[in-house]
């Protein structure tokens, strides 16, 4: 059987976001192992923008009219409608290219599109079909993503969690086709002997959901007894305000410091000592195994069962429980104080990262493509 042409779906593409990274991550690593990859995402971001310069895949959008830029009134609602009705318009020609072939949906949204392009005429036209869920059963259930999954997924091919535990939990609500994949790396480097800050660093968008304020005063507490130590959060989102407040608020100014975005979180990683998350809910946090893979051991919410995945508690990180501050204040003690200790869980932590490589995930979704394309 001939190798099927891939086309994967995203919400964005270009966005220094990690579940952009994931998606590029993907198509980079099964265009290296040989298919022919195209990545489309539904429409340009609207600020802080990613190259695409990866000429081993192709990449465009269903759009051309980017969203508005965080602080800006949004567009009103007839020019979305407008706009989405261009994305789906787009998608049905796309769509109509791709017959005994490969449409992997990255998230549910877009998956949403290719619905209103109709499934019935998708699913008669030839393509197998992958869906994806990058957060967790707790998170579907929490939000509304349960019911959407439900009404976009439930029909194609293979509907992938991030974790087995995941994975088991839809099938016990009468999914019949999940499975699990976990996400590849974006990077691993050949070498972690770096100079070192007394720093600490969260990688995240700045959203309630990722509840920063948390760590915020679990560091105003550890603080006046590390002196020389730093804690510094790159990332970007509605949350910058209130979170800078917090900072105010709590007299941390000194040593706590709203970074923004960074388009080089492997530098900002291979520089650092530690790293923290405190999220409300994940699905397979790669900040963690990328902040592992740079020899960066985490101290981490225990917010999904993709958590427990990455992260073995007292080995190549801390595992502390859901909300409990004082926890994280422990743990980032525990380590600050304690350098021999993070060396051995810096270590630890990059051998245990090793399994999220490229090439080992890739050869998972060589396995998946060809019991799916059968």
């Amino acid at each position: 059987m001939s190798r099927p042409r891939i086309l994967i779906m995203a919400n964005h593409i270009d966005g220094l976001g990690g579940a952009e990274r994931v998606s590029h991550g993907v198509a980079a690593g099964l265009a290296a192992r040989g298919y022919d990859v195209a990545l489309r995402g539904i429409r340009p971001t609207a600020e802080h923008a990613m190259p695409m310069t990866d000429p081993s895949y192709t990449t465009g959008f269903m759009s051309p009219v980017a969203e508005k830029p965080p602080g800006e009134k949004p567009w009103p609602w007839v020019t979305r409608r407008a706009m989405r009705a261009e994305a789906v318009d787009t998608l049905r020609t796309t769509l109509a290219e791709y017959r005994d072939d490969l449409l992997i949906c990255m998230q549910v949204f877009v998956a949403e599109h290719v619905a209103e392009v109709g499934f019935d005429d998708v699913i008669a036209s030839g393509p197998r079909m992958i869906g994806m869920y990058h957060s967790s059963y707790e998170a579907a259930h929490t939000t509304k993503d349960f019911d959407r999954i439900g009404r976009v997924y439930r029909r194609i091919d293979k509907f992938l969690l991030l974790t087995p535990q995941d994975a088991d939990a839809f099938c016990r609500h009468n999914f019949n086709n999940t499975g699990w994949m976990p996400n590849p790396l974006s990077f691993f480097p050949a070498s972690v002997d770096t100079p070192r800050q007394k720093r600490i660093v969260a990688v995240a968008r700045y959203d309630e959901l990722k509840q920063l304020d948390h760590a915020l005063t679990a560091w105003s507490r550890v603080s006046p007894d590390f002196p020389d130590w730093r804690f510094e959060l790159y990332g970007e989102g509605p949350d910058r305000a209130r979170l800078q407040g917090v900072i105010d608020e709590l007299g941390i100014g000194d040593t706590a410091e709203l970074m923004g975005v960074t388009d080089d979180v492997e530098g900002v990683l291979l520089g650092s000592s530690l790293s923290v998350l405190c999220s409300r809910y994940e699905g397979l946090p790669m900040t963690l195994a990328e902040s592992m893979a740079c020899g960066v051991p985490a101290v981490t919410y225990d917010c999904s069962p993709g958590v427990r995945a990455i992260v073995t508690d007292g080995e190549s990180g801390r595992v502390v429980a859901q909300n409990h501050v004082s926890g994280l204040v422990g743990a980032l003690r525990e380590l600050m104080g304690d350098d021999e200790r993070r060396g051995r869980m810096a270590q630890a932590a990059r051998e245990s990262a090793s399994r999220f490589s490229v090439d080992r995930v890739m050869d998972r979704w060589e396995d998946l493509i060809a019991r799916t394309m059968r």
